[in-house]
């Protein structure tokens, strides 16, 4: 009998412990002494939320304007998470205009928590903070995750064209690891915008962080860098462990993140390891991606592939530590199969890339087409630099002529690509030609490649690409004999050769989706024909004689992973992109 009593009881703490819970919160019609279990028992504040909620909970936000400067006080547990989100469809404003506190959300030694759908907006005030991820002395916080947060108008001033001291700092999402450390945090699908920042980052992610992603974000229109992960900087007093590290920053859009005092990058590694940067779109910045050391200590294992680096302000590419007195540099790290395309807009002679102390690192597989300065790269006369190898790129300038290029490379220019390629012993394997891409006029180039670039087929052999790893569009990476080189992997099935659409005329939404999907035209569609592929490049749904502004795309029997799909009218290309079936 007592082997029965112990069975069940056993049984009910395991339903009991699956059993999850509603809370609600609502601003118009709640009262924090209700129960918060229902809609009609709504809490009124987001803080009693923060305050209360339980493991394995959804607390269910109404829509409405929360003026609270929030501290969340609650845990989840391992496979008992609390989620903090929108109910329903609802907009959610977390705003600060007339909070007295400087930091909207405040996130400290918590664990197992997840936020999502709404919005954090307007403080203004010196060391304003949107949203403050932290661990405090030997404390830890792991399983923190953050998707579809908005976060704008968070500024150290309310004059956008006050140039800032170093004690003058705005931060939009910030997560500081301490000697406990931060693991497993993910920022997925965020935008941070319109922010005036001073000295500080729009996204950053600082000292003792062991693991991390940040994806999906768009992340522009702020006075300073976009997304910085950075070590180095005393955050974390074990010096060994003061380095966000094993990161990935992919899938993001940063532009427009410039500052008046600085040159700012739309994404920026400094005092980093082993962070892979892949398939981010960074223009009109200042940097377009910097990979820097500007402390004492290496920035090491730093990964950048499958990248589009476009009509930044300065190169696309800065990498290397500056300062003569540090021994801050960047080593055994690799720069392949990213597309560099006219950087340089103030054109001051930096070109597609500037380097300073950089050593063992690693240049192939990249298209690097010049502004009309013909400037290849700007390398420091600063050491150490030592070991660095270019190879099996192609580069091209607008003059259209091999002959009539610069290198500032140490202490000598080059004019000739042959002489360039002599004097460094470097480019063995490279080509100077035209890479054929789609559209070459900025401000919104298409770099795909065309047919018959020169590009198809002549990346480095012996590239050893990721599990799983794709170019830009999510194709896949190798298709054919060998790698090509460029963001963009040539595809015919796809007919990615004859795209001419502008992104900006349709919208997809949700994707990633788990039921179904719809892409949404700003104009009429009229007898247009859609298909679906695999990565393979084989198709497996189709539907013709298409009329109207959308189509929704059922699940049905796709499984969970990466897709394409292309529309067309007579026989022309008017839309591809990427589906994600969650």
């Amino acid at each position: 009998m007592k082997k029965y009593i112990i069975v069940t009881i056993a049984l009910l703490t395991i339903l009991n412990a699956s059993a999850q819970t509603n809370y609600y919160v609502d601003a118009i019609s709640g009262n924090d002494l209700n129960n918060g279990t229902s809609l009609g028992t709504a809490w009124k504040t987001i803080q009693k939320a923060c305050n209360t909620a339980t493991p394995n909970s959804i607390v269910q936000i109404k829509g409405g304007t929360y003026n609270e400067n929030v501290v969340v006080n609650v845990n989840g547990t391992i496979g008992n998470p609390i989620t903090f989100k929108n109910y329903m469809n609802d907009i959610v404003l977390i705003d600060g205009a007339s909070t007295s506190g400087s930091t909207m959300i405040t996130i400290t030694n918590k664990n197992y928590l997840i936020f999502q759908n709404f919005t954090i907006q307007n403080k203004t005030i010196n060391d304003a903070q949107g949203l403050l991820v932290e661990t405090t002395a030997s404390n830890t916080s792991t399983s923190l995750t953050f998707k579809n947060i908005t976060i704008k108008n968070i500024n150290w001033t309310s004059s956008i064209t006050a140039i800032p001291t170093p004690t003058d700092n705005a931060q939009g999402f910030i997560a500081y690891g301490r000697n406990g450390g931060i693991t497993n945090l993910t920022v997925d699908s965020c935008q941070i915008f319109n922010n005036i920042l001073g000295f500080s980052e729009a996204l950053a992610i600082n000292g003792n962080v062991d693991g991390f992603v940040v994806k999906n974000c768009k992340v522009h229109t702020n006075t300073n860098i976009g997304i910085d992960i950075i070590g180095h900087e005393g955050t974390c007093s074990i010096v060994a462990l003061d380095e966000a590290r094993n990161g990935f920053v992919s899938n993001n859009e940063c532009y427009n993140n410039v500052s008046a005092y600085a040159t700012s990058g739309g994404i920026y590694v400094d005092g980093s390891k082993n962070v892979t940067i892949e398939k981010n779109k960074c223009y009109e910045n200042g940097w377009g991606i910097e990979v820097g050391a500007e402390l004492n200590g290496t920035v090491e294992q730093i990964t950048v592939k499958n990248n589009l680096i476009f009509n930044n302000q300065q190169a696309g590419l800065s990498i290397g530590g500056y300062d003569p007195t540090t021994t801050g540099q960047v080593i055994n790290s690799v720069v392949r199969n990213n597309t560099f395309f006219q950087n340089n807009s103030l054109n001051d002679g930096t070109g597609e890339i500037s380097m300073t102390k950089a050593s063992n690192c690693v240049f192939e597989n990249n298209v690097f087409y010049t502004n009309s300065q013909d400037v290849f790269m700007s390398v420091d006369n600063i050491s150490p630099q030592a070991g660095n190898v270019f190879n099996y790129n192609c580069w091209f300038t607008p003059s259209n002529d091999p002959n009539n290029i610069t290198v500032n490379w140490i202490t000598s220019t080059y004019s000739t690509f042959s002489a360039y390629q002599a004097g460094t012993t470097q480019e063995t394997n490279s080509i100077y030609s035209n890479p054929s891409l789609n559209n070459s006029i900025l401000p919104t180039p298409n770099l795909h490649l065309q047919t018959g670039s020169t590009c198809i087929d002549a990346g480095n052999p012996a590239t050893i690409i990721s599990i799983g790893e794709t170019d830009f569009d999510g194709n896949v990476r190798i298709n054919g004999s060998t790698i090509d080189i460029g963001g963009f992997e040539f595809n015919s099935a796809l007919g990615i050769n004859n795209v001419v659409i502008n992104n900006s005329s349709f919208l997809v939404y949700p994707n990633p989706f788990i039921f179904e999907t719809t892409i949404s035209f700003n104009s009429e569609l009229k007898n247009a024909k859609f298909k679906i592929y695999n990565i393979l490049g084989q198709g497996i749904k189709e539907v013709e004689n298409i009329y109207g502004r959308q189509i929704t795309i059922n699940r049905d029997n796709l499984t969970k992973g990466i897709y394409f799909y292309k529309f067309t009218k007579d026989n022309k290309v008017i839309a591809v992109g990427k589906l994600i079936a969650e």
